[in-house]
């Protein structure tokens, strides 16, 4: 899945595990203090909100965990993330509430007690929001290191700890704000606010854990090309395992020719690099195989049938553009008085004529321009598209004379572009209709374009230039 999916799957995931977890707490007569309540011991009050943490914990950090594994894509990991979810849950309810209640409990609306200058009034009502949201602050964080803890990232683990924390600051807040908004006559306003705070704060908590993981990542890794085309890998630690192995950081599954420890991408001196871990197959870097190499943004990595683009903000900016080639200077042909400029040979004195004259008649000199090379016939003749620009500039692709000719990235296309990742999979289509080469586009995501004009359906003549995402072909017949 990609980043931002994995975002709002967080947020549902928190939305719902916490209404869940606010049902089993208060329909089963444990939850008995109201929530504005200061009364009672400090033991019962500490094992009703130890009570409401750790169902609290287990229910969000198990479906947290959920998440983040199915975005891996392997069953073992989501197993694996889940334990760890409602481990590190259990024991972030139990600590964050034990902890806020050891302010709570001890502050719950005596300020003058702690700060003897402290005014009354307003000031009262902040003291009292703070206090609570604390413990769930609390939470929250012990619930963002699921983030990391299960695949040993602490980078991962840190943003994961900060998101919690904002979201259940946010949300803890809520605990002391609604029972003020609710309407007059609310049946049972304990249980409904204490339900809308819960889940408001599940809600916040699995929203920020994945908006602070995707906006402060630094590098990653996109599958453009084979099994879970689409999905994001974030880079968050100093040694990235990819390969067929179900607990690989970057899991390639279904090409058995893929080892399950294929590559590596390894944090050298603020670079990633990536390492080949000595595959049978071997690992090609933009279409070069290789052992080992510094990655840039943009870099395409091949490993078997799978290909992935690597990403980095440090080098987004710095890796230069392509620069438009040169224009050729036009061919300048040398004269030398008497001596033909085509063949070398020596003019008639008299009639200036040369050996190469055609049909007696003097040779002239030929008006040149530059332009594109001619195709030999030896390389194919008959509809065709040559490449005159992107990654397959100079090649011949033939169409078929009768029939559509399919192109796009995905495995089977008449045509297949798997180099320019602009390419949609199903991106277009060229037929002949009584003779005319006509030319579809499939509903791609960049579209196709006609010299320069974006189409749906398009009669080509010879000399046209259709583009496919950033690849752009010469239409002969």
């Amino acid at each position: 899945m990609s980043l931002n999916t994995k975002v709002i799957l967080s947020f549902l995931a928190g939305t719902f595990s916490a209404m869940l977890a606010w049902v089993v707490i208060d329909f089963n007569g444990v939850c008995s203090l109201p929530a504005e309540t200061a009364a009672g011991s400090f033991a019962e009050l500490f094992k009703e909100q130890a009570f409401v943490g750790a169902v609290f914990g287990i229910f969000v950090g198990l479906a947290i965990g959920l998440v983040n594994g199915a975005s891996s894509g392997s069953a073992k990991v989501v197993r694996r993330d889940a334990a760890w979810g409602a481990a590190v849950g259990l024991a972030g309810g139990l600590l964050g509430l034990f902890f806020g209640q050891m302010f709570f409990g001890s502050l719950y609306k005596k300020p003058a007690e702690v700060l003897p200058f402290a005014p009354l009034g307003p000031f009262l009502f902040v003291w009292d929001v703070l206090i609570r949201a604390i413990g769930w602050a609390l939470i929250g964080l012990f619930l963002g290191l699921v983030q990391g803890l299960p695949s040993h990232s602490r980078k991962a683990a840190r943003h994961g700890a900060v998101g919690g924390f904002i979201g259940g600051l946010l949300g803890g807040t809520l605990f002391e704000i609604v029972p003020y908004i609710l309407p007059p006559g609310t049946k049972n306003p304990s249980v409904v606010s204490r339900g809308i705070s819960m889940t408001v704060t599940g809600a916040s908590i699995g929203f920020f854990i994945g908006l602070v993981e995707t906006l402060l990542k630094q590098a990653w890794i996109r599958v453009v090309s084979g099994r879970n085309e689409g999905k994001e890998y974030i880079i968050s630690k100093a040694r990235t395992t990819i390969g067929r192995d179900e607990l690989s950081d970057v899991g390639l599954f279904g090409d058995r020719s893929i080892a399950p420890l294929h590559a590596v991408v390894e944090l050298q001196d603020g670079r990633h690099a990536l390492r080949d871990a000595g595959s049978p197959l071997g690992t090609k870097l933009n279409g070069q195989k290789v052992t080992e190499h510094v990655l840039r943004d943009g870099d395409l990595i091949e490993i078997g049938s799978m290909r992935l683009e690597f990403h980095e903000k440090a080098t987004a900016s710095a890796v230069p553009k392509p620069a438009e080639p040169a224009p050729k200077p036009p061919v300048q042909i040398p004269t030398v008085e008497g001596i033909c400029p085509f063949c070398g040979g020596r003019k008639d004195p008299n009639t200036g004529a040369c050996a190469c004259t055609i049909a007696g008649q003097p040779s002239a000199a030929p008006s040149w321009s530059p332009g594109p090379a001619p195709v030999s016939p030896s390389v194919g003749s008959g509809p065709r598209l040559i490449g005159t620009s992107g990654q397959y500039a100079g090649q011949l692709f033939p169409l078929r004379a009768s029939g559509p000719t399919s192109i796009g990235r995905e495995t089977g296309r008449d045509i297949l572009l798997v180099m320019d990742t602009t390419v949609s999979r199903k991106h277009a289509r060229v037929e002949n209709e009584g003779g005319t080469f006509v030319v579809y586009d499939e509903g791609s995501s960049n579209g196709t374009t006609v010299n320069g004009v974006r189409i749906t359906r398009q009669p080509l003549a010879p000399g046209d230039v259709v583009q496919f995402g950033s690849s752009a072909f010469r239409f002969e017949q």
